[in-house]
């Protein structure tokens, strides 16, 4: 088992993910203003970049601590794309630790280090891969002292970009065929009410009581990540592109087609504020790389914002 397999990453992320990924994910970022050709850059995100050389210098480094395995010298698909992914990742919390005046101290290095010693594969670990780890998991700790945002500037943020808060607040008509689809658009153009259009239109058991809604027990609002990581990836995509009061569609997904409804913020301010209340360093980490302008080199793939990850082109 790898140091960080179940201790670490799952300390700070509280889910289980392999050293590989992990060790890559912050300290080989490359925050220059970037003035590097695209073509050098293996992922960029806001000017922030990982360049080939870091990348296949953390490759190296991973093979190396016999945490992946390297074809003809290089990694190729999936172990790539996850390595790339984790790195991204350490972009965008970088971003956002500094957007919220939060830093790294003293103690969250202090704190890293000994929850590192604790693990039986820590001496194994070369020098570099020690500090990779330990710098990537001080800035998931600073990340973690982030408070909400002010509810003036959620609410700025929700009307320009819903998902950037690393939420969905939507309410959906599912139905069989695409005309009907753009018969419930129109509809809905023309002043009807979402709800009674759904009890009368929609195949989703309950929508008449539930107007579409996709909420929890919790309230409205569900987190980005579980979206990407459970609803059809082409519903999300569709989700992610609706303005707060505007109906938008169709969507296509496996169940059919949909019309959906980013849903006005005076609707769902308190269900998102205290769902944002509870991660929201996390969320706007989530949030940000859904709404941001993320690069990859075409060798990897590309960034897939309805999944959150590096997928092959």
């Amino acid at each position: 088992m790898s140091i960080a397999a179940n201790t670490l990453r799952a300390y700070h992320f509280r889910r289980s993910i392999a050293l590989a990924t992990m060790l890559v994910s912050l300290v080989l970022v490359t925050t220059g203003c970037g003035s590097s050709p695209v073509a050098n850059n293996a992922v960029s995100l806001n000017g922030d970049n990982v360049s080939v050389e870091k990348f296949d210098k953390a490759i190296l480094q991973l093979a190396e601590a016999e945490q992946i395995t390297l074809e003809n010298g290089r990694a190729t698909g999936d172990v790539a794309r996850s390595v790339l992914g984790a790195m991204l990742r350490g972009v965008a919390t970088s971003q956002i630790v500094k957007q919220y005046n939060e830093a790294v101290t003293q103690a969250d290095d202090d704190e890293v280090l000994a929850q590192m010693q604790q693990d039986p594969n820590f001496d194994a670990l070369g020098p570099d891969l020690k500090d990779l780890i330990l710098s990537m998991n001080a800035e998931d700790l600073a990340l973690a002292r982030i408070k909400a945002p002010a509810e003036k500037e959620v609410a700025a943020m929700y009307e320009k970009a819903p998902a950037s808060l690393g939420a969905l607040c939507v309410q959906h008509i599912l139905v069989k065929e695409s005309v009907t689809a753009d018969k419930v658009l129109k509809l809905l153009q023309d002043g009807g009410d979402f709800k009674k259009l759904a009890g009368e239109y929609s195949i989703e058991p309950n929508a008449g009581e539930t107007g579409g809604v996709l909420g929890s027990a919790d309230g409205d609002c569900l987190l980005l990540s579980d979206y990407q990581a459970q609803f059809d990836a082409g519903f999300t995509a569709g989700a992610l592109l609706a303005k707060p009061g505007v109906p938008f569609g169709p969507v296509k997904s496996s169940f059919g087609y949909h019309v959906i409804l980013s849903r006005p913020y005076a609707d769902i301010t308190l269900s998102l504020n205290a769902l944002l209340a509870k991660t929201p360093g996390q969320m706007l980490v989530v949030g940000l790389l859904a709404t941001s302008k993320v690069t990859v080199g075409s060798q990897y793939g590309h960034f897939d914002a309805a999944t959150n990850k590096i997928v092959a082109n």
